[in-house]
């Protein structure tokens, strides 16, 4: 991105929208320097021992802290932020990792805190050198673990973070997780970061904590100073530092809109969403847990368009048993009671998979054995869910998803099997049955698909992945994946044509986005599933269109 400068002392930062929103506060910029490096240094017999014993120590006290740190952010954010600290100790339990150290220690008869570093240097190596964003992500876990080790090995148990100054808009190279732990609403306003991205750990906290935040600045560090005044934008991706007069008249008259608006629209927010000429049409949310279910309810969604299920079984270190899938989905969709919920099997492979299912790799995951495909292979995780909604269907109106839908014979195998469960567990009236519509194979056998489901789901994302033939996690082809391109709205609109009196919803990225409803409307579209915040302002846009317009597609 660039760095425009505006004057001689007002600076205009551009970067990613990594979580929105608008904030003014002072700059704190961070930098992350450890203890002054100890040097190499050799070991004799009786100190090889006495340095595998400090290593062991150190890795006691970060398992510990990070199960502190695990409770403290569940309890303010929920289990899914939570699971990224779960994941660390899950890696630092792994035998593999400390017998590695000890090995390097016997071997190289060297200090702990160069073997770690040599051990962990490795590690981070392996994963980037892959040239996936989700396993580079994996390589942040890894630079923490070492730093929280080699702090442990220096007795320093702080972080200059959990100590900011009310209004501070936090600059920094890169935030790892166990920076983010300490981020707070009442301390931290904003975020500017030189390297991030909206899928990485900072960008999933500040998004969870309400923080805006702006990614993808270069030489961010030697641009902004502590003490600068800070005007950012997360929704447009950029910033403001040491704004003059006008700037911050702008800030304050944009900042004003923007709180008028959402209250307006969070009064009608419980009303239905009619169209100028008399159509309703149906927001629900996309939720992957309780407290999305919750907020949902609270911004006035029809329903629950999509219950994601992957962050459930990702985050269990084994295969999560039927009861206790039923058990997390009762407890979850509680507050959405007597409204309809369509939970999504199992969308995994790819990016997505669970340590315990020992999953071989594949030389192209995203067009190898996903969703469906990979259920279909694994009938004992595929039932077991099956039989788990059938349980909550007795309480709830929940209806069922298949993910990832290529074939006719993908929905027919995964019927069958339903049917059977539901004979055997004595259940007559079955949940309804829907089928997501992701690749242009299912876009284009919607008269074939449609025989065998009650309902259709338009997954945007990876519609446009798969059309465009783009990866959506991949930013050497951000300008390829456009989900409103005429070829992916067109596809929508065969869906609705080709679906006959079959229901269908819009999900995904573009469900939400108010500059191209109209178009949406124009496909025929009357139901959409939108991130549970977004429910009133999907809303308000709905009211001020009509489906009768000549939007062009």
């Amino acid at each position: 991105m660039n760095t425009i400068s505006q004057g001689e002392k007002m600076i205009t930062l551009l970067g990613l929208a990594v979580s929105p929103g608008m904030a003014k506060g002072k700059a704190y910029v961070y930098r992350d320097v450890l203890q002054p490096d100890t040097g190499t240094y050799k070991l004799g017999d009786a100190q090889v021992r006495e340095e595998q014993a400090r290593v062991e120590r150190a890795i006691d006290d970060v398992r510990q802290s990070l199960t502190v740190d695990t409770r403290r952010i569940e309890a303010r954010l929920g289990k899914d932020a939570a699971d990224i600290f779960r994941a660390q100790e899950a890696m630092l339990c792994t035998s593999s990792v400390v017998e590695e150290i000890k090995t390097a220690l016997e071997a190289r008869r060297i200090n702990a805190e160069d073997v770690i570093k040599m051990v962990f240097r490795h590690l981070v190596h392996r994963f980037e050198e892959m040239g996936d964003e989700v396993l580079q992500q994996r390589g942040d876990d890894i630079r923490d673990l070492s730093r929280r080790l080699l702090l442990s090995l220096a007795g320093i148990h702080t972080n200059t973070l959990e100590n900011l100054p009310p209004n501070t808009v936090l600059i920094a190279h890169r935030l790892l997780p166990s920076d983010t732990v300490f981020l707070s609403r009442t301390s931290t306003v904003a975020v500017l970061i030189e390297f991030a991205g909206p899928a990485g750990h900072a960008a999933l906290l500040a998004r969870e904590l309400g923080i805006p935040c702006v990614g993808g600045i270069p030489e961010l560090l030697g641009t902004v100073h502590t003490g600068d005044v800070v005007l950012v934008d997360g929704s447009q991706g950029t910033a403001v530092i040491n704004p003059d007069l006008q700037a911050l008249q702008t800030y304050e008259d944009g900042l004003d809109r923007r709180r008028k608006h959402k209250e307006t629209i969070q009064d009608r927010c419980i009303e239905r969403a009619v169209t100028l000429d008399g159509i309703e049409v149906s927001v629900m949310a996309n939720v992957r847990g309780r407290e999305d279910v919750e907020l949902a309810m609270a911004c006035g969604a029809d329903g629950i368009g999509l219950f994601r299920t992957e962050p459930f079984f990702l985050a269990s270190k084994h295969f999560p048993s039927d009861e206790e899938f039923a058990d997390f989905l009762l407890y979850s969709l509680q507050p959405a009671k007597g409204r309809h919920a369509a939970v999504r099997l199992l969308d995994i492979g790819a990016d997505k998979n669970p340590i315990y299912l020992h999953l071989p790799s594949e030389s192209d995951p995203f067009l190898g054995r996903r969703g469906v495909r990979l259920l279909l292979e694994y009938p004992d995780l595929l039932e077991a869910q099956l039989r788990a909604i059938l349980k909550v269907s007795q309480q709830f109106r929940i209806e069922v998803v298949i993910p990832m839908v290529t074939t006719e014979s993908d929905v027919v195998q995964v019927v069958q099997r339903f049917c059977r469960l539901a004979d055997e567990m004595g259940i007559s009236e079955m949940p309804r049955i829907g089928a997501m519509v992701e690749t242009p194979a299912a876009a284009l056998s919607i008269s074939s698909l449609r025989k065998q489901v009650d309902f259709l789901s338009i997954g945007s994302n990876d519609l446009t992945q798969y059309t465009m033939a783009a990866g959506r996690e991949n930013p050497m082809v951000t300008e390829y994946f456009r989900d409103d391109d005429p070829a992916i709205l067109r596809l929508i609109e065969l869906v609705v044509r080709e679906s006959s009196d079959t229901p269908v919803c819009l999900c995904g990225e573009l469900s939400g986005r108010a500059d191209v409803m109209a178009r949406l409307l124009a496909t025929g579209i009357k139901s959409f599933s939108v991130p549970a915040s977004l429910v009133p302002d999907v809303k308000d846009t709905i009211r001020k269109l009509s489906t009768l317009s000549n939007a062009s597609l």
